[in-house]
Parts: structure tokens; C-alpha cells; sequence
């Protein structure tokens, strides 16, 4: 039976001998363990440690090494103090590894982060094509020539500014022969009101002597009275057909109707144009995205939503807006357009450009955040380190809405706590830590 027992631990002994030699701290007895005599081997978590091979693959290197120096670390100072009976006792057993983050090891360097509360925005991600916030066309008002072009594509015009202008020599014609007709008649009831009038004061005269008849003298003010109504009524007729003719030829002359860039131009000097012709104007000091986004999400956006978005190529320019519009009718992928309205005070983005964009779809109420590597899982329970006092101690939480690197939590913990937010993988309730440093974990701006 002995026999047996020594056979198969001598056979366990050559399979493992290349990792016996590499990693334990403690070594069969013709090959006695010297201090600091264990390998680091990168590859795999020391012995002992409660991370299981897919968890240590997914540590950084500097993790992973800071979790192979503590143990090599504490078990050095273990095989050191080793008395002759301990190390004799170990040739029959071998002695119990201490598992990282054990109290003998002294203070366990980690990094904390303030704890601070913070709403939790969801939010849908999509693409989308800029529009201009507001096109407008100006066209010939009527067919003609065109005889002036005062503006070029590109240029940035107010309300007001003339654009264009057609022949108008036959306009100006037709004013000035009709200006000279209405002048002639004006003159000829300008005469027939003054004889009229003297004809009045003569009679009236007449009239108070009792020299003529009351009818003679009721014929005389009825002439003045018609003399001047003709007068009156052709002096009108002039005002409203000049008034015609000059409203034709200002007809001629194209004024911007807005401000903005010019963005085309359907004719050139010389051409004759139509109503049909234009020049377009684009407004782009506000801009507009369209977004299309699935049946499942449109019902979620409201009108006034927040929208943040950048343009594709242009990482550091950010943009904030609200949505403005939704779509009612799907397109033939299922899909809805949301149009979300900016300020581009710089003009810097132009229609047609790729954006970015995330459509706020709900805000969490401001509850205490940490980075989701900061909750340790363990036995079906969570819990993050306080640290208090160069000491770290174990404080159960619960967790809720998580966005990002960020998940809420709730627990006896208050607002300014200093939770560690690396480095506590191998900690333990009332270990010593030093604090190497102290970051802020929250993000100022959201990053698309």
C-alpha cells in the first residue's frame, strides 16, 4: 500500500515538475525554497488566487503583475521566518500558500475615486444627414431678360438684397407715355375746375344782388361741383395706373427674401427666364439632422428630447440640440425619420454631411455612480471597498441603471466616500491600502 501512495506521488511529481520549479514557493526537500526563489509567470494567476483562468486573461499586465509581486512578496517573508522543524515538516506536506491580499502583506496599493452622484442618460445611436434649416427660393416674378446678376453662388446675403434684376426698358416706356396722357388730362380738368369755380363766384355774386335766377345760380354750383369730382377722379386713375406700371417693374428687380448662402442659381445674365427659374437661398446658422431610427425606438422619442451629435470627421466638434419632428409613415425598412434642430453658430457643418447623433430616449434620476469594475461579485452578493483611515473596508451595495463604465449603486455609503476604483481585486474586509492616487471616474461631456 505504501509502495503504491509513493509510486503515484512520484509520478505527480515528474508531470508538474516544470511548474513546480517555476512557480511554487515551496520546493520538494533536495531542492530546499530560498527567498523571493518563485518564478513570475504572466500567463497564469499565482497560486491561490481566486481569479479563474478567463477572469486573468482579461487583467491588464500591470494587474497582473502587482498580483504575482504581492504574492511572492508574502510568500518570501513566510519561507524566511521558516524555523528547521517547519522547513522539515515541509518535505512530508506542503505548506499552505497565503492567497493574495492577505493581511500579512502590508498596505496594497490602490487608486480611489470620490464618490459623487449623477443622472444616468439612455441613449439611442444612429447616423444621419445634415439638412439645412430653412431653404427658400426667389423667382422672377415675371418672364423676361435678365439683364443684371448681382449675386454668385456662395455668397451670403440679408434680407433685402437684390439678386437679380430683368430688362425693363419697356416698363419705363409704358410709365412714361402713360405719365405724359394722365399729365395732359390733368391739365384740361384742372381748366375746366377753374373756369367752373370763377364761373360759381360770379353767379354767387350775381345771385346775393338778386340780379339773376336761383336756377341759373343752382346750374353754375352744380358745373363747379362736377368740375371738381372730374378733377379728383382723374388725378386717382393716374395714381393707380402708374402705381400698375411701377409695380411691373419693381417686378423686375429680384430682393432676397431671407438670409443665408446663396446655394444655386438656375440662370445667367443674358437668359431669358420664367417663374420656374430661382435662386435658392440656405439658411445654415441652424441646421437640422435626420435621423431614421426602428418602429421600437420611435415610440420612445418625444418632441423637446435632448440630441447630441458630431459630425463623422470631426471628433471634436460637438453639437447639442432637440428633436423638432417625427415621422408617422415608415420607409420600406421599417424605419421613421427624427429631425433634431442645432444652432451652428459658426457654420462650420454644411448639408449633406454625415453625422452622428444619440437621441436622449430617458434620464435616470441622480443616484451614486461608480465604474462597474469597482463592484466586486461574490457569492451571489455585491460590494465595493471604502477606504477609511488607510484601511479598506467591505461595504455591501446594490446596484441599479448602468450607462457606459458608469452603473448606480445604493448601500451605506454617502456621498464623498473614497471607493477604490483599481487595485481591489485582492483585497480583503480591514486590510491596509495606500493610496497612490485619486481620480475623477465621472465624464464631463458624453463621448459619441
Amino acid at each position: 500500500m505504501l509502495m503504491i501512495v509513493l509510486f503515484l506521488f512520484s509520478g505527480c511529481s515528474e508531470q508538474s515538475g516544470q511548474v513546480s520549479e517555476e512557480v511554487s514557493p515551496t520546493m520538494p526537500a533536495d531542492t530546499p525554497a530560498q527567498p523571493g526563489s518563485a518564478v513570475m509567470d504572466l500567463t497564469v494567476p499565482p497560486p491561490g488566487s481566486p481569479a479563474s483562468a478567463e477572469k486573468w486573461a482579461g487583467f491588464s499586465e500591470e494587474k497582473k503583475t502587482e498580483a504575482w509581486e504581492k504574492y511572492i512578496s508574502d510568500n518570501s517573508a513566510d519561507q524566511t521566518g521558516q524555523t528547521d522543524q517547519e522547513t522539515s515538516a515541509a518535505v512530508e506536506e506542503t505548506a499552505p500558500v497565503k492567497k493574495p491580499g492577505s493581511r500579512g502583506g502590508g498596505p496594497v496599493p490602490v487608486v480611489v475615486g470620490q464618490l459623487n452622484r449623477a443622472v444616468i442618460d439612455v441613449f439611442y445611436y444612429g447616423l444621419g444627414e445634415l439638412i439645412a434649416g430653412d431653404e427658400i427660393r426667389a423667382n422672377p416674378a415675371t418672364a423676361g431678360n435678365v439683364a443684371s446678376l448681382y449675386v454668385k453662388e456662395g455668397d451670403f446675403v440679408e434680407p433685402g438684397d437684390l439678386l437679380f434684376s430683368l430688362d425693363s426698358n419697356d416698363l419705363v416706356q409704358n410709365i412714361e407715355r402713360a405719365s405724359a396722357k394722365w399729365d395732359t388730362e390733368l391739365e384740361l380738368a384742372q381748366i375746366r375746375l377753374s373756369e367752373a369755380r370763377e364761373n360759381y363766384e360770379v353767379n354767387s355774386s350775381l345771385y346775393s344782388k338778386q340780379l339773376i335766377a336761383k336756377s341759373e345760380f343752382d346750374k353754375a354750383e352744380q358745373t363747379w361741383e362736377e368740375a371738381s369730382l372730374n378733377y379728383e377722379k382723374t388725378r386717382l386713375a393716374k395714381a393707380a395706373e402708374i402705381e400698375n406700371l411701377q409695380e411691373n417693374l419693381r417686378t423686375t428687380v429680384a430682393l432676397s427674401p431671407g438670409r443665408g448662402y446663396v446655394s444655386g442659381i438656375s440662370f445667367r445674365r443674358g437668359e431669358q427666364v420664367n417663374s420656374a427659374d430661382f435662386i435658392e437661398i440656405i439658411d445654415i446658422e441652424k441646421t437640422v439632422i435626420s435621423v431614421r431610427v426602428p418602429e421600437n425606438i420611435i415610440t420612445r422619442v418625444k418632441e423637446g428630447q435632448v440630441v447630441k451629435a458630431k459630425q463623422a470627421s470631426a471628433p471634436e466638434y460637438f453639437l447639442e440640440g432637440a428633436v423638432i419632428g417625427l415621422g408617422l409613415k415608415a420607409d420600406a425598412n421599417r424605419t421613421y425619420e427624427v429631425l433634431a434642430e442645432f444652432d451652428n453658430p459658426s457654420q462650420r457643418l454644411l448639408p449633406g454631411m454625415l453625422m452622428e447623433a444619440q437621441i436622449q430616449l430617458i434620464q435616470h434620476r441622480s443616484n451614486m455612480v461608480v465604474p462597474k469594475e469597482s463592484v466586486i461579485t461574490d457569492g451571489g452578493g455585491q460590494y465595493v471597498f471604502r477606504v477609511s483611515n488607510t484601511v479598506a473596508e467591505r461595504v455591501p451595495v446594490e446596484t441599479g441603471q448602468s450607462r457606459g463604465r458608469l452603473i448606480q449603486i445604493s448601500g451605506a455609503l454617502q456621498t464623498g466616500d473614497l471607493i477604490v476604483i483599481e487595485g481591489q481585486t485582492y483585497l480583503q474586509n480591514g486590510q491596509s491600502v495606500n493610496v497612490t492616487d485619486t481620480k475623477e471616474y465621472i465624464p464631463e461631456t458624453t463621448e459619441l
